[in-house]
């Protein structure tokens, strides 16, 4: 998604021949008000045909048919934005998008929208350091609307529209705002009756009140149904574009007297596990994963004990030194006991399970270990990693696996030292007084002098003249008398004298 910019788009079809490129609908409508005059203002009835057309038309047919009576309508046939903007239609129209998902993203908005984000936290030409405090602010706001969003996930009641066993069953495994987005199109199929072609395989969904509609509107849409009522294929092609079921599946749904959406229609980013994301190594961790990718008991039980004592020992340096001990200690301890192994772990069933999938290709692999990280280089690929995979982790489990156990942690030691001494930021002492709004101040702003002061007597630096040492016994300047600003004599203030303003001015009387 980008816009017309004719460099990018010959750079994406060089480096990304196989990828979809799409202009931003909004780069390509926002002349739409200075290029088509009166026909675009508020109250017009071309602006709300037009909207209508661009941003709620599914398929190609509708938007081909319903631009060519928009034209014919209003007799701008000839009108050259127009005329350009469809020649280019297959770049921006929404119709073209089906069967390319994109979260129903059609503009660039939601970047424009991070952009601007960002600029509210940082300022322009700000230092490094107040970017990085800026951002951090910004990162921890973020994190805590996306927090209140899972609470509310969690805790807040779904309120049902239609109450059938679909919605229930939605409101189980969708977030509370993609379930209020189903709710709508749930609400929408209401409108749609079905008719059977094929016993679960084909129907067509039709509107009711489809002599109602523009003549350019499709009132009949075709659902195919396969994979055993597993999955609902509609031309509207809404599921394939934005991830969720269209109205007219739903309706055949409903038809069917289905009590649950089937699993192919669940998208796991709408999904209440869509943040449930884990390493390769920890995936069968996740919630959504099912039974054969399951850990066994004793495994479940020494992971959520490590990950305890991983969070109680990373509270404060002492609790750290503490646990890294103990852990080392117990590690070297249960040597003599972990030395037999009965093949029932998870690890042995995992690589047991890909020996069989994988062949003899296992053999070819070869292994090399440094103290920064786990190469493993292959004739096909190389990957790099930081953390070592399983099957080396449970071979350093071994009495005599001396490659993890003690290069990697001593490593792993020096990089947590390194980095609190040198990554994390210096202590920063608060000041007296009520806290200040300005900018933080840059290092070399801090150490700058203040305005040099000379003595008025020997013209020296760094004392007055009070303090001078070669003052001497001379003396003071004598204080200077007040005198009226109005007569000039001394002893009172001109606006308690009494002597009358004489006035010397042509026209003005001496006294006033």
């Amino acid at each position: 998604m980008a816009d017309q910019a004719r460099a990018m788009e010959k750079a994406i079809e060089d480096v990304y021949p196989n990828s979809t490129h799409r202009w931003c609908k909004w780069h390509v409508l926002k002349k739409a008000k200075e290029n088509l005059g009166a026909h675009y203002t508020k109250k017009s009835d071309f602006r709300a045909e037009f909207h209508k057309l661009v941003h709620e038309m599914l398929t190609i047919d509708e938007f081909e048919d319903g631009w060519a009576a928009l034209l014919d309508k209003y007799s701008l046939k000839n009108n050259p934005y127009l005329t350009q903007i469809y020649e280019t239609r297959l770049k921006w129209a929404k119709p073209y998008f089906a069967g390319k998902f994109c979260a129903r993203q059609t503009s660039t908005g939601r970047s424009e929208t991070a952009n601007h984000m960002l600029k509210q936290y940082v300022p322009p030409s700000c230092s490094m350091n107040l970017f990085v405090k800026q951002y951090n602010k910004l990162q921890f706001d973020r994190e805590q609307e996306e927090g209140f969003q899972e609470k509310r996930t969690r805790l807040s009641r779904a309120v049902l529209k239609v109450n059938t066993a679909l919605e229930v069953h939605a409101s189980k495994i969708y977030t509370r705002k993609m379930f209020e987005i189903l709710g709508e199109i749930l609400y929408e199929s209401g409108r749609y009756d079905v008719e059977e072609i094929i016993a679960k395989q084909k129907y067509i969904v039709t509107h009711q009140k489809a002599e109602h509609r523009e003549k350019w509107f499709k009132c009949r849409f075709e659902v195919n149904v396969t994979d055993n009522l597993g999955y609902f294929s509609c031309i509207c092609g809404l599921f394939e574009h934005m991830g969720m079921v269209c109205c007219h599946s739903l309706q055949v749904m409903v038809f069917l007297r289905l009590k649950q959406i089937p699993p192919r229609h669940i998208l796991k980013r709408w999904s209440i596990h869509g943040r449930d994301n884990l390493p390769g190594h920890l995936k069968h961790y996740q919630q959504d994963m099912g039974p054969p990718d399951a850990p066994t008991f004793r495994h479940s039980a020494l992971y959520i004990t490590a990950l305890e004592v991983a969070n109680m020992g990373d509270r404060n340096p002492a609790a750290f030194e503490f646990m890294m001990s103990g852990l080392v200690e117990l590690r070297t301890r249960g040597g003599e006991v972990c030395a037999f192994n009965d093949g029932l772990g998870v690890v042995e069933q995992q690589v047991s399970n890909n020996a069989v999938a994988v062949g003899p290709k296992l053999n070819t692999i070869s292994s090399v270990r440094s103290v920064e990280g786990n190469r493993t280089k292959s004739r096909d690929a190389t990957s790099v990693s930081v953390h070592p995979p399983m099957s080396q982790a449970s071979e350093a489990s071994c009495p005599n696996g001396d490659g993890y156990n003690s290069e990697f942690s001593e490593a792993a030691s020096r990089l947590m030292t390194n980095t609190e001494e040198e990554l994390l930021a210096p202590e920063r002492n608060k000041k007296r007084g009520r806290p200040t709004t300005s900018r933080d101040k840059a290092p070399y702003e801090k150490d700058s002098a203040k305005r040099s002061r000379f003595c008025s007597v020997c013209r020296g630096k760094g004392h007055k003249s009070s303090t001078c040492p070669d003052r001497g016994d001379v003396p003071k300047k004598e204080r200077k008398v007040a005198t009226c600003g109005k007569c000039g004599v001394p002893g009172h203030r001109r606006t308690t004298c009494s002597k009358p303003l004489m006035s010397t001015m042509a026209g003005v009387p001496p006294s006033h």
